[in-house]
């Protein structure tokens, strides 16, 4: 799963870095996955070879990373929602994609139970 976890996190990552590219970065909190994410997976590649004490590094970043899934969840449903015309179709098709800071998420809680269990 860790594996899979790191793969993912990485085809992921630059889905985000064009995404937010072409945002301009205009928010500060745009930074955020374009610089975790990279450090996620070196953190996973380490623990991969290491286990130990790397697993809790990559658990705890992980878990980061499923934070800020949540919270750039929370920008995107907003930045949808500011749009002249709300939550309409063209908004939802052209504006921030909502889902994908849940697979951020979702991703990262996969790597956290990789880190955490993957020992025993």
């Amino acid at each position: 799963m860790l594996i899979i976890s790191i793969a993912l996190l990485s085809l992921l990552w630059g889905q985000v870095l064009i995404m937010h590219y072409r945002g301009s970065f205009y928010h500060l909190l745009m930074w955020e996955p374009v610089v975790l994410i990279p450090i996620v997976v070196v953190a996973g590649l380490v623990a991969l070879v290491l286990r130990g004490i790397a697993l809790d590094v990559f658990a705890i970043l992980a878990a980061l990373t499923f934070l800020a899934g949540l919270a750039g969840t929370v920008l995107h449903v907003r930045g949808v929602r500011r749009r002249v015309g709300g939550w309409n179709l063209d908004n939802i098709m052209v504006g921030p994609p909502v889902f994908f800071p849940l697979c951020l998420s979702l991703i990262s809680l996969a790597g956290i139970v990789a880190g955490v269990f993957w020992r025993y």
